[in-house]
């Protein structure tokens, strides 16, 4: 039996990885406005960032969730193959 290496774990840490990212843009966003370096309203700026922030904190939460689905999954079939 053979997995393939674009399964349910590769997405998840794929997600996960983004999910990164984006708090750390997000995070940028925030500290930006806070200090008042950005060109539009600072707090545009927080409010913006802080939303990304939450959907970024979402996202991992989904990607986590898939990440143990996977894992379920592959148990049980390993199981079963045994």
């Amino acid at each position: 039996m053979q997995i393939s290496s674009n399964g349910g774990l590769y997405y998840g840490q794929l997600g996960l990885q983004r999910s990164q990212q984006s708090l750390n843009q997000a995070s940028t966003k925030v500290a930006e406005a806070s200090t008042g370096r950005t060109s539009d309203g600072a707090r545009e700026g927080i409010q913006s960032g802080l939303i990304d922030a939450k959907t970024s904190e979402i996202n991992a939460k989904a990607n986590a969730r898939v990440i143990d689905t996977s894992n379920e999954v592959l148990g049980t079939l390993i199981d079963i193959k045994a």
